[in-house]
């Protein structure tokens, strides 16, 4: 190998070319995609038993036992009000 000082002043290289890079800016966008939901509505009808009590009523008229003024319910002894109202008073 020579020594610097020895080496030819006058040389110049040859310069290399490198293969070409892409330098990319990107740039976005925006772009609306539509979608579609399809919506059905549907009004359900349910039926829920519920009692509804009816009661048929009838009305029957029968002969009780004979009752006599001063007697019988509310009067004395002979019914069930126990000596209250108007039974025999003594004058």
């Amino acid at each position: 190998m020579m020594p610097m000082n020895q080496m030819p002043q006058n040389t110049q290289m040859q310069p290399i070319v490198c293969p070409t890079q892409c330098r990319y800016h990107d740039q976005f966008f925006p772009v609306e995609q539509p979608f579609i939901h399809p919506i059905v509505n549907v009004n359900r009808q349910h039926p829920v038993v519920t009692p509804r009590h009816y009661y048929t009523e009838t009305t029957e008229n029968v002969m009780g036992a004979p009752v006599f003024p001063g007697q019988g319910p509310g009067f004395g002894r002979g019914g069930r009000g126990g000596g209250f109202g108007f039974g025999r008073r003594p004058f």
